[in-house]
Formats: C-alpha cells, sequence, structure tokens
C-alpha cells in the first residue's frame, strides 16, 4: 500500500503518512490478535475493555459507570447492554452508590477478577509474543518511549 501510494499519489507521500499507515496496520495486526484471545474467554471486545477497566482499579474494583465509559467508545446505552450481559454472567455487580443516592457503582465479582486476569493475562501475553517475534523488549521499550511524546502532545 505504501508502495503503491508514492508511485500513484505521491503528493500524500511523507514520513508522517507512512508512520500513520504502520500505526494504523499495527493497530489492527494487535486487535485482530487480541480478539482472538478474547473469544476464548467468550468476550466482546466492550466486554474485555470493561472488566480490564474495572481489573484495573484498587480492590474492590468498583466504579461508577460513566467512569468506566469515559475511555471506551460506548454510549452510556451501550454500555449498560455490556454491563447486563457480564452482569448475567455473575461477572459483575451493581451496588447502591453511598455517596450518591441517585448512581450507582459496577463491582467486580469474584468470578469476575478471575476472569478478567486469566482474559488479560492472555491477551497482553499473546500481543507481547507477536511483538517480540519481531522486537527484544530493548527495542519495544525504545518505541514505546519514541511514541510518548505524540501520545502525552496530542491526547488531550
Amino acid at each position: 500500500m505504501l508502495r503503491q501510494t508514492s508511485e500513484s499519489f505521491p503528493e500524500i507521500d511523507s514520513p508522517g503518512m507512512r508512520f500513520i499507515a504502520r500505526l494504523f496496520r499495527l493497530r489492527d495486526v494487535i486487535f485482530e490478535n487480541a480478539q482472538r484471545e478474547m473469544a476464548e474467554f467468550e468476550l466482546s471486545p466492550a466486554e474485555y475493555s470493561v472488566l480490564a477497566t474495572l481489573r484495573k482499579t484498587p480492590a474492590p474494583h468498583r466504579l461508577k459507570p460513566s467512569d468506566i465509559y469515559k475511555g471506551m467508545l460506548l454510549s452510556s446505552g451501550g454500555l449498560s447492554k455490556v454491563l447486563k450481559t457480564l452482569e448475567e454472567r455473575g461477572l459483575v455487580l451493581r451496588e447502591d452508590d453511598q455517596d450518591d443516592r441517585r448512581g450507582s457503582l459496577v463491582r467486580l465479582s469474584p468470578a469476575g477478577v478471575e476472569l478478567s486476569e486469566r482474559a488479560m493475562k492472555a491477551v497482553i501475553g499473546s500481543d507481547i509474543a507477536m511483538l517480540n517475534r519481531v522486537a527484544d523488549t530493548a527495542r519495544l521499550d525504545a518505541l514505546a518511549e519514541a511514541l510518548k511524546p505524540f501520545t502525552e502532545s496530542l491526547d488531550r
């Protein structure tokens, strides 16, 4: 694709365009790999994201629904559907928010903690193993550091 672009549309061929194209392709490859791993746990990407978000918070792994979907590309209605499914599977519990009587909190159940930890280890482990086929840890660390100014400056 990059060769075709440089030959047929050279006016957009630039280091920035090549960087973006490679970054998008890498994102797709990693996401496809992660989806295969998530499927082993019968989790959709949205369900995995909710469980991972909750698991990354300190025990008792509890957040308001609005805090869960802030970093996700889901509407509140979409999140409600995902939470309902996870609740039916016994992976999350809903509780009243003692600080806000109108709201609720979502907490990982013990089964949710166990599944989220296994799924996260499998997904992240598989993604890292895939990346390690082409780069060692030092190179991956250098790449992560090289991307840091972009994410810190542009992620606002």
